[in-house]
């Protein structure tokens, strides 16, 4: 079992100096942009990495620390990491990390797109030790060779014999995955004459590359996890709800529709009940479904340092929130409205005070086809028409 309890980062990248605690489940980091959150998840990544690294340290500063606090089969462990290197390409020789851990660790960057690759031959399992687990504490898993292993693993598991408990099951878990966004979507069959993956959809049945680029991704995630466990666990193999390292996913919500990123965030809990999660989001659909303790929303003070914002509640979180109040209020957004509707709405309020009807009527007729057709707002405002129109 693998677990990261604590962080305390000092000059690095764009946080001058952050302590964090965490939860043993799922950790959702999310702010403005530039905040620091993809910094968080590259130096929580490479603590299990060896040599070389890939963080920076903050400009003006001369060196920048990381130190971590782990558990490792229940014991507390802990490590410290310098960093000088600033040029982009300067390298920099770290300390070596947890390493010998790092098959227990899976990360995923943001490239995670799925173009349609044809499979003339299958492949064995990439042959992987614990330099290359390592090395992708800093590079990421690569759904490259996706296809490759679910198409094997569907061709074996028809032979008695030829996959073991735990990988049948893993493959059953990975065609499960298909209908985890859209229950209308499933797995349909691997066609024979050319080994690609075929689904089942509303409109027949397509190939898995002809779906969008959202889709495409949740999957490299959800699939390319189960794939990641078995080429980490081999004689003994693994299922992949057992596995209990870490899991650090760069922007979850990444191509995603709005309806699907609460989905995903479902869908791992889910598949991975034993392990630690690490994620970085934009949606707020996300940080509203999202249990108090996961969220650990960064924020500015008045020095700009990089803090943890206060104004989550600590039992319920944003589950009663709106989308707009947590786009202002954690995510930074000044403002979430067009500059048009502010001119429009700025413009009738000073009508109104002047009792002017003219040009209150004006702004009016704008902001009565611009608001959506529902919005109580629209009757507030002819009300207040109204109102002047009779003094006239």
């Amino acid at each position: 079992m693998l677990k990261i309890t604590k962080i305390k980062i000092k000059g690095i990248g764009p946080i001058k100096n952050l302590e964090l605690t965490f939860d043993g489940h799922f950790n959702i980091i999310c702010g403005q942009n530039g905040i620091g959150k993809t910094t968080i998840l590259d130096c929580l990544a490479q603590s299990f990495g060896v040599n070389d690294t890939s963080i920076k340290r903050t400009a003006g500063k001369e060196k920048g620390n990381w130190s971590i606090d782990v558990l490792i089969n229940g014991s507390a462990q802990n490590k410290s990491f310098d960093i000088t290197s600033f040029h982009p390409n300067e390298k920099h020789y770290q300390s070596q990390g947890f390493y010998q851990n790092s098959n227990d660790i899976i990360v995923f960057k943001t490239h995670r797109d799925i173009p349609y690759r044809e499979l003339k031959s299958l492949n064995t399992d990439p042959l992987k030790d614990i330099g290359t687990f390592a090395r992708e504490t800093m590079q990421g898993s690569l759904p490259n060779d996706l296809k490759n292993w679910f198409v094997n693993r569907h061709l074996w598991s028809a032979h008695q014999n030829h996959l073991d408990e735990q990988q049948i099951k893993n493959i059953n878990l990975a065609k499960e995955c298909f209908n985890i966004l859209n229950p209308q979507i499933s797995f349909s069959k691997v066609n024979p004459n050319s080994n690609d993956i075929m689904l089942n959809t509303p409109n027949g049945e397509i190939y898995f590359e002809y779906l969008s680029s959202g889709y495409k991704s949740c999957m490299a995630v959800l699939i390319g996890l189960i794939k990641e466990v078995e080429f980490r666990y081999k004689n003994p193999s693994k299922f992949t709800k057992d596995f209990d390292g870490i899991v650090f996913i760069d922007e979850i919500d990444l191509h995603l529709h709005p309806e699907w990123q609460a989905k995903i965030y479902e869908a791992l809990k889910i598949i991975l009940p034993n392990a630690q999660v690490f994620t970085s989001t934009h949606s707020p659909h996300i940080i509203q479904v999202a249990n108090a303790k996961e969220i650990i929303p960064l924020t500015l003070d008045e020095t700009n340092e990089v803090k943890l914002n206060p104004i989550i509640n600590q039992e319920y979180g944003c589950q009663g929130w709106t989308v707009e109040e947590i786009l202002t209020d954690v995510m930074g957004m000044t403002e979430t409205r067009t500059s048009t509707y502010l001119d429009a709405i700025s413009n009738f309020n000073s009508a109104i005070d002047n009792e002017d009807f003219d040009v209150a009527n004006t702004q009016f007729l704008i902001l009565d086809a611009m608001l959506h057709p529902e919005n109580s707002l629209k009757k507030i405002l002819k009300i207040q028409l109204t109102g002047i129109s009779a003094n006239d």
